[in-house]
């Protein structure tokens, strides 16, 4: 639900504007009052996830989601349209949390392969929501696109508060102790790691279009079917390397796929010039480079204290989301400054990628 929200967001972007009159900035602004309250309520989720049972904070989000999105849909100041966009992000910050925590309750001895399902699913929801929002508005508005999605959450919600059971018991929130007792060095050191981790994510996600249709002189649409590839490649990447972490370790995994990460990032977008070229390379840069976020709150959940799952994934994607506001900023700060896109992804990819698999192989795994 929340990648189908960012989706939906995102392809309506033009219509909105529209409709309030908004101007460039504003607009951005739509996406960063999102990122930044899901960035501040993800921690607070986790925790509250841990001693308050994660089916609650769970069904929390889901209806933050849907109340917010469907009246955002329904607002007619722009005003009003910021503000349900912010409760729509305190619904984000809440479910991906919660969700993770369940993951690990249900497979507690293969979070590489729950974890790794979350992100599938999460690819899966941007895809859909995208195809989903272009027909809707095509043929009703970008106000019938929001009901649309917002009606599909709250359906979601109903499912999930009839089919869930909650296996996070009272006696296990008791054990979970305080937020200190999950603010360990390790977690502390898997947070920044996911922070450069997550601004690689984020920044790619971002420039990557307008560097194929600038420096790269493609089309529209090859940039449009060449950044399908990637998200694809996300997709099967967080899934494969879930498997291998469970398998071989967490920490092997991440930090072996971080390296060549950086350097195919580097080949990618320094060397590569025709759109075949282009796919195969992002395609290898997708897969390698899709450890953020599942594996590493694998890594924080299994690192953290007893009862604490919860936590370890909120701390875990709060700095996940905050990467998600100031990364994008850096990188078009660096364009700016340079004037040369290319450099400014090689920058803002290849050396986040080396500094986090650096950070991961400072990382004491628990034995699993």
């Amino acid at each position: 639900m929340p990648s189908m929200m960012v989706a939906t967001l995102g392809i309506a972007l033009p219509e909105i504007q529209q409709t309030f009159a908004l101007s460039e900035v504003a607009s951005g602004s739509l996406f960063s009052v999102m990122m930044l309250l899901a960035a501040i309520t993800s921690a607070v989720a986790g925790r509250l996830a841990d001693k308050f049972g994660r089916k609650r904070v769970l069904i929390t989000g889901l209806s933050l989601l849907a109340g917010g999105f469907g009246l955002a849909g329904a607002s007619s100041h722009p005003m009003l349209f910021f503000l349900f966009l912010a409760v729509t992000g305190i619904g984000y910050g809440f479910t991906p949390p919660s969700l993770y925590a369940i993951m690990s309750d249900l497979l507690p001895h293969r979070r590489g392969l729950g974890t790794s399902l979350v992100s599938v699913a999460y690819g899966i929801g941007g895809a859909v929501g995208a195809l989903l929002a272009s027909a809707v508005t095509a043929a009703l508005g970008w106000r019938a696109a929001f009901f649309t999605v917002a009606v599909i959450a709250a359906a979601d919600m109903l499912l999930q508060l009839f089919w869930i059971r909650d296996a996070h018991t009272t006696r296990a929130a008791e054990r979970s102790g305080s937020f200190r007792d999950a603010l360990s060095l390790s977690i502390l050191i898997l947070a920044l790691a996911e922070f450069l981790g997550g601004s690689v994510f984020w920044a790619s996600a971002a420039w990557t279009p307008t560097l194929m249709r600038t420096a790269k002189r493609l089309s529209l649409a090859d940039a449009g079917w060449i950044m399908s590839v990637l998200s694809v490649a996300n997709m099967f990447g967080s899934f494969c390397l879930g498997n291998l972490s469970d398998r071989f370790g967490r920490k092997r995994v991440v930090a072996l796929s971080a390296f060549p990460a950086a350097a195919a990032a580097f080949v990618l977008f320094y060397w590569l010039q025709t759109p075949l070229a282009l796919a195969i390379g992002i395609a290898i840069f997708g897969v390698i480079k899709a450890s953020v976020p599942a594996l590493v709150v694998a890594l924080a959940q299994e690192s953290a204290p007893p009862g604490n799952a919860g936590s370890a994934a909120g701390i875990i994607m709060s700095l996940h989301y905050f990467a998600g506001v100031v990364a994008p900023l850096i990188a078009a700060q660096i364009i700016a400054a340079t004037g040369d896109i290319v450099m400014a992804m090689v920058f803002t990819t290849s050396v986040p990628l080396i500094l986090y698999g650096c950070l991961i192989g400072a990382v004491r795994e628990p034995n699993r």
